[in-house]
């Protein structure tokens, strides 16, 4: 009996050790332990602390599992790399195929092992999957992690009217494609920040960006667009007293639909009845020498520039766009204050006090004078305010220091707000497309010079389509006009200075009140 038991021990097969069992694998798994290790302390961080950086989130949800999966990666190369060595060795004659018997006990914790553990890491990675998908979703994850390429957009993101609403609901929209298309996109952007290949500033138009139908007009309806709107916009002189006015008129934003007949506007233009495409003749989509307009009837109107005309064939070669909620839009959530216009709103708001003498003047040409940072630009404006009061006012700066500070420090604000010198951006890099007191505006279509073959002119009478005429009067409370408000002031009439020059009548407002400079108000500011 007990020969047969020695018999039998000698014919067992000495026990095989398991394929992980190297250095390679081993490795494995020390990236795996360590990486889900930090992932779950970096969770934790996450979930008991306020106002973390953003690189955290990338760190937890993006770096730690690519690392898990690259350790497990690691652990199955090491295997395979095994079995080869054991091969080649002859410890092995062929590569080794599972065997899998439940009968037999240790098979059976091996296979509940794994089980479990690979499920365990499957539903890690999942989860760390999804937060990494949310966490691309999250404003700061566009907003912050290009600190230097995106700071323009974001800052002025942070002061829009879009402000809650998130970077992804505008640029990607709903659906699987697009946000695919994004990703695929960011990509390309990611290799030029790393490459630092990016452009500055960062251009537009956006290619291919998604339509506005699909994105904009989830929240905003151009079938319910009807009405007009009374806009009274304060301005302040560029004279000692900074004096106070008031710029009214009513905005007729109705328009799109028949349906609301007399109450017509502004978005005529949607692509509700009418249908308006145009071609561009630069990348900003500021000179327009084609448009066509397809009304609801059927009719269609094609008008041609006579300003700057072009051939047949250069039209041929130029794109044609469809005229949408971004072509005007156009910076719904990334505008930049323009001085003259943001120095008035502080000053209607009481963020510079509008009693301190000169200060219009002072703050609008201490933001418009170059320099090189934002360093030199704090300091700069400080000392073009504070040195004009010593030497002129000494005792305004004496019994009103902090009047002075304040209106330093808003002035200061407001140039953050809109010049980024690491990026090349500042209130002239953007044209802004809605208006036209700043940029072209309405006028890249509307200037009186788009005709179309039988000479019919393209409506530049704003009084007729957009608003009624501009009347200039004195401060008054919300929602309420200066009966005495006169309309003798633009283009041109100025009985102060005895002119009313008819040659003026066809100059553009932007002309005059181009973006980053204080306007003409003199002949010679136009003829040397």
């Amino acid at each position: 009996m007990t020969e047969e038991k020695t018999e039998a021990k000698a014919e067992e097969k000495p026990p095989r050790v398991p394929l992980y069992r190297n250095i390679v694998s081993h490795l494995g798994m020390l990236v795996v332990l360590i990486s889900a290790s930090l992932m779950l302390l970096a969770l934790v961080f996450q979930l008991t602390s306020g106002g973390l950086s953003p690189y955290v989130g990338i760190i937890t949800w993006m770096v730690f599992p690519t690392f898990v999966g690259l350790g497990l990666l690691t652990i199955l190369a090491g295997m395979r790399w095994e079995a080869g060595r054991r091969r080649r060795t002859g410890a092995l004659p062929t590569l080794p195929y599972p065997q899998i018997d439940l009968n037999e006990r240790r098979q059976r914790v091996r296979f509940g092992v794994v089980a479990v553990g690979g499920s365990v890491v499957a539903v890690l990675l999942t989860w760390a999957s999804y937060n990494a998908f949310l966490y691309t979703e999250t404003v700061e994850f566009c907003g912050t992690i290009c600190h230097t390429v995106m700071e323009p957009e974001y800052t002025a993101y942070q002061h829009s009217a879009h402000a809650r609403v998130s970077c992804v609901e505008c640029h990607v929209g709903e659906g699987a494609g697009w946000y695919v298309k994004s990703k695929l996109s960011g990509v390309r952007q990611v290799f030029a920040v790393m490459l630092d290949t990016y452009q500055r500033p960062i251009p537009v138009p956006i290619q291919h960006l998604r339509p506005a139908r699909e994105t904009c007009e989830r929240c905003h309806w151009p079938q319910k667009f009807y009405g007009a709107t009374l806009m009274q916009l304060p301005h302040y002189r560029y004279d000692e007293n900074n004096s106070p006015e008031q710029i009214s008129l009513t905005l007729k934003t109705g328009g799109g639909s028949k349906e609301h007949g007399a109450s017509t506007g502004i978005h005529w233009h949607m692509l509700v009845d009418n249908t308006v495409t145009f071609a561009a003749a630069d990348e900003k989509h500021q000179q327009i020498p084609w448009v066509e307009a397809r009304h609801s009837d059927g009719s269609t109107a094609v008008y041609r520039t006579r300003r700057k005309p072009i051939s047949q064939e250069e039209l041929a070669g130029l794109e044609k766009h469809r005229l949408d909620c971004m072509d005007c839009h156009n910076r719904p959530s990334h505008s930049y204050p323009n001085p003259d216009g943001a120095i008035d709103d502080a000053l209607y708001r009481g963020l510079i006090a509008n009693d301190l003498p000169w200060i219009k003047k002072l703050a609008v040409d201490a933001m418009t004078s170059p320099y090189s940072d934002q360093e030199q630009a704090h300091s700069g404006i400080r000392k073009t305010i504070v040195d004009f009061y010593q030497q002129k006012h000494p005792s305004v700066l004496k019994q009103r220091q902090a009047d002075v500070d304040s209106a330093v420090g808003a002035t200061t604000a407001i140039y953050d707000r809109g010049v980024f010198p690491r990026m090349k951006v500042d209130w002239r890099s953007y044209p802004s497309n809605i208006g036209h007191r700043y940029w072209p505006g309405c006028f890249r279509c509307h200037d009186g010079d788009h005709v179309t073959e039988d000479g019919k002119v393209l409506s530049h009478d704003c009084a007729q389509t957009c608003h009624t005429m501009p009347q200039r009067g004195m401060m008054t409370e919300l929602g309420e006009t200066d009966p005495f408000a006169g309309e003798d002031w633009h283009p041109w009439q100025m009985p102060a200075a005895h002119v009313s020059v008819k040659a003026h009548e066809n100059v553009l407002c932007h002309q005059c009140h181009a973006a980053g400079q204080r306007p003409k108000r003199e002949c010679n500011d136009c003829h040397h």
